[in-house]
């Protein structure tokens, strides 16, 4: 019994002795990849995504591998969404020879790449972009449309853009809440989609697509909205105004039919970024200066992510981009006015948290078997 008592009290000590347990803190890691890199996307497995020299690339092992989806010899792209699958929708623009932008959406996956096509007229441009895939390779952005707008230059028409969903080789147009324009921006596991479409006022709103049916998600004080992400567990992220000016738009949560502040301030624009699997939520705010700031909001809690690493190092963490499932966050940062993208590693790392939670389990196993020792020499 006394080394069950030593023990515990050993672990009790261990436990509550964590200082990352009452706050989370980070260290930061310059991602000195190449000059013109600009990784947006971060995976599972720590492989960063997005472009190189402003080609699409991904940077895993110390190594960045350019994919050259598109068949323009002179791109533009990035890779925009990835799903933990291994699925990577892209996107690559470039100017034709009448002086037509072109961009079109792809998606990657063991090295087979698709067009995905375009709801408008390939004359035109035709233009579709990523925003989103999931484990089963559907994948959800926005189109242009073959509804032309009024007004413009007559040899550069404009063309309204729809949100759209991609799949078994068919791009599906969702609509609008009634307005001209919409593009989506999240789906998750289930096949629920999320994105920003007008409505008859031609306001943006946040919106949910399910059973084919796309409903608005409303905003705060009836203000715009746009919803950027949503995880397998529902909980969709976005950003919504605070009144119909305009002027202040707050970052929020929308889960169980309500939408809830973020908290970051009622009179400084914030707005979520990217959510993860385990709820934790990213993005970035204005401070009193209107200077952006990175925060992560967990278990109902915003923090300011400049305040949770070293005060010594002096880093200023500003836009954030990414979050993965381990708690690893992708965002730009500037120590000294020298300014780029960070990694910011959970201190402690998962594997702690694990052996910390292993040592919670081993608590209750002892406690259990001391219950039963007693009770057993009672009898």
């Amino acid at each position: 019994m006394r080394f069950v008592r030593s023990l515990l009290s050993a672990l009790m000590l261990g436990i509550f002795a964590a200082p990352a347990l009452a706050a989370p803190s980070y260290t930061v890691t310059t991602l000195n990849t190449g000059q013109y890199d600009q990784w947006r996307l971060i995976d599972n497995a720590g492989t960063l995504y997005g472009s190189s020299n402003w080609r699409t690339a991904f940077h895993a092992g110390g190594s960045t591998t350019v994919v050259h989806v598109s068949t323009s010899p002179f791109p533009t792209g990035g890779i925009t969404a990835i799903s933990n699958a291994g699925h990577m929708a892209s996107y690559e623009y470039w100017t034709t020879i009448g002086d037509i932008v072109n961009a079109r959406g792809y998606l990657t996956v063991n090295g087979v790449t698709t067009d995905l096509g375009s709801f408008g007229p390939d004359s035109y441009g035709g233009d579709t972009f990523t925003h989103g895939v999931n484990n089963a390779g559907t994948v959800v952005g926005s189109s242009s449309t073959n509804l032309r707008l009024p007004g413009g230059d007559p040899h550069y028409p404009r063309f309204a853009s729809h949100a759209y969903v991609y799949s078994d080789n068919k791009m599906k147009d969702l609509g609008t809440l009634g307005g001209i324009h919409s593009s989506a921006s999240g789906i998750n596991a289930a096949g629920t989609i999320v994105g920003t479409a007008e409505n008859a006022n031609r306001q943006d709103r946040a919106f949910i697509y399910q059973n084919g049916r796309m409903t608005d998600l409303g905003g705060f004080s009836g203000g715009s909205s746009l919803a950027s992400g949503i995880n397998d567990a529902g909980l969709i992220i976005g950003q919504s105004a605070r009144d119909n000016n305009g002027y202040v738009k707050s970052a929020f949560v929308y889960a169980n039919g309500a939408m809830t502040d973020l908290g970051w301030g009622a009179q400084r624009s914030s707005n979520a970024v990217d959510i993860n699997e385990l709820g934790q939520i990213i993005g970035y705010g204005a401070d009193a200066n209107g200077q952006e700031r990175g925060f992560i909001y967990q278990n109902g809690q915003l923090l300011q992510l400049d305040k949770a690493v070293d005060p010594l190092d002096n880093w200023i963490i500003k836009t954030t981009y990414s979050i993965n499932d381990n708690g690893l966050i992708l965002a730009d940062a500037c120590k000294l006015d020298v300014c780029g993208t960070v990694l910011l590693s959970p201190v402690p790392e998962p594997e702690t948290f694990a052996m910390l939670l292993a040592g919670l389990g081993l608590l209750g196993f002892c406690a259990r078997r001391r219950s039963r020792t007693v009770a057993n020499a009672k009898q």
